[in-house]
């Protein structure tokens, strides 16, 4: 206890005492359209992988498309649900969606037609499920599906329209947030819980929770990068889950949890580029994270838009739920009043922008989890772990040059 006592106050002195309310906007954003002139209730949205196509879905069944490219291009689609749709995700090929909800529902978006249709067997097996989250892997022979109370399940439909869900083993009892799968490493996939932590789902379709990350509500998830075997979630106070993939052996996964000392939360993330992702924040608002970047490479924060410094009153009042970048520099999102904005930088280039803003962000360092770091401390398994993940990753880079 005395150990521990005297760690944590090793770790408390090692936290930046600054606050973030000085930092430098990197980009301005304008509204670029209004789906409808009162708020939708849109509660999730996802962008097709060729990148051209983006659903909305959200409360009492809405269902919208918009182009990727250009957002002032819509369709209305017509659910036919009553209950609320909280999760959408395109099928790898890019032709169909899944988008699920309230009461079990599951239904099938189709680009061909824009229609929407009840998936065979989703009443009889999911109705009274509180369905919050869908991720198809890599393969797209799976759809794993995340509700309430711990529920995961795996669905898949065969060549005659016969499905299946399978419930996964070694679920919990706390709400499944979000799912993400990994695109390049063999259907590979994340989950974020409301209070269980962070857990890997292997190819097996088997569960393993990753030490340190339980406690704290994980909002949101991604596996941006083809190339590299790590995804990052989102949590409660102002928390960043860098997932350290180990595609050989699952269950050695890892995750390190890190800090952003800023008065917002994060509630989702979303890709911009290579080499970063947007943390999206409550109130509205981005943190960019430097996905290699830090001494250790697990990733820097950068500011990217203060909630301040939106000009629209009414947009600052309203929640992101979600976007997609156009280019590194600019890029779209939508709020769950149905409101679709594009960020840009007002001069120059990002890059240069950020150089202007590297002197407040001295208040805005991302710094290891004071829970995490303690166990980091304490345990040597977590420490070889690290260490051996450490010295392959350098060996690696050796190795290329």
């Amino acid at each position: 206890m005395r150990r521990l006592s005297l760690l944590l106050v090793i770790a408390l002195l090692l936290v930046p005492n600054s606050l973030a309310q000085d930092t430098e906007s990197v980009v301005e954003v304008s509204t670029i359209s209004l789906v409808a002139q009162f708020d939708l209730g849109i509660e999730a949205l996802a962008v097709s992988p060729n990148g051209e196509d983006v659903l909305l879905v959200g409360v009492v069944g809405f269902a919208h498309y918009i182009s990727a490219t250009d957002p002032t291009i819509e369709v209305e689609l017509y659910s036919d649900e009553g209950e609320d749709l909280n999760d959408v995700d395109w099928h790898p090929q890019g032709l169909t969606a899944l988008i699920v909800g309230d009461d079990g529902t599951l239904v099938r978006y189709t680009r061909e037609d824009h229609s929407i249709t009840h998936v065979p067997g989703s009443t009889a097996n999911l109705m009274g499920s509180q369905l919050n989250t869908v991720t198809w892997d890599s393969s797209g022979n799976w759809a794993y599906l995340g509700g309430d109370d711990g529920l995961i399940m795996r669905f898949r439909e065969d060549g005659n329209g016969i499905a299946e869900y399978i419930p996964l083993n070694g679920s919990k009892s706390s709400d499944v947030l979000d799912l993400s799968c990994h695109h390049q490493m063999h259907s590979i996939c994340v989950m974020t819980t409301e209070s269980d932590g962070i857990a890997i789902i292997d190819q097996q379709h088997e569960i393993h929770w990753l030490v340190g990350s339980e406690g704290v509500r994980w909002a949101g998830v991604i596996c941006p990068h083809p190339a590299r075997e790590r995804c990052y979630a989102a949590g409660q106070g102002q928390s960043v889950g860098v997932v350290e993939i180990n595609s050989n052996r699952p269950s050695d996964s890892f995750v390190v949890v890190k800090h952003v000392n800023i008065g917002a939360e994060f509630t989702d993330v979303h890709a911009r580029d290579d080499g970063h992702v947007l943390l999206q924040t409550a109130p509205f608002g981005w943190i960019d994270w430097d996905i290699t970047g830090g001494n250790d490479e697990l990733g820097l924060a950068y500011p990217w838009l203060d909630n301040a410094d939106v000009d629209d009153v009414a947009m600052r009042g309203e929640s992101l739920v979600g976007g997609w970048a156009d280019t590194g520099e600019t890029g779209y999102a939508v709020t769950s009043y149905g409101r679709v904005v594009y960020y840009y930088p007002p001069e120059g280039t990002i890059s240069e922008n950020i150089v202007s803003a590297l002197a407040p962000m001295l208040v805005i360092i991302a710094v290891p989890g004071v829970v995490l770091g303690l166990l980091y401390i304490a345990s040597p398994k977590l420490q070889k772990k690290y260490l051996e993940w450490s010295k392959a990753r350098r060996a690696a880079k050796r190795g290329k040059k």
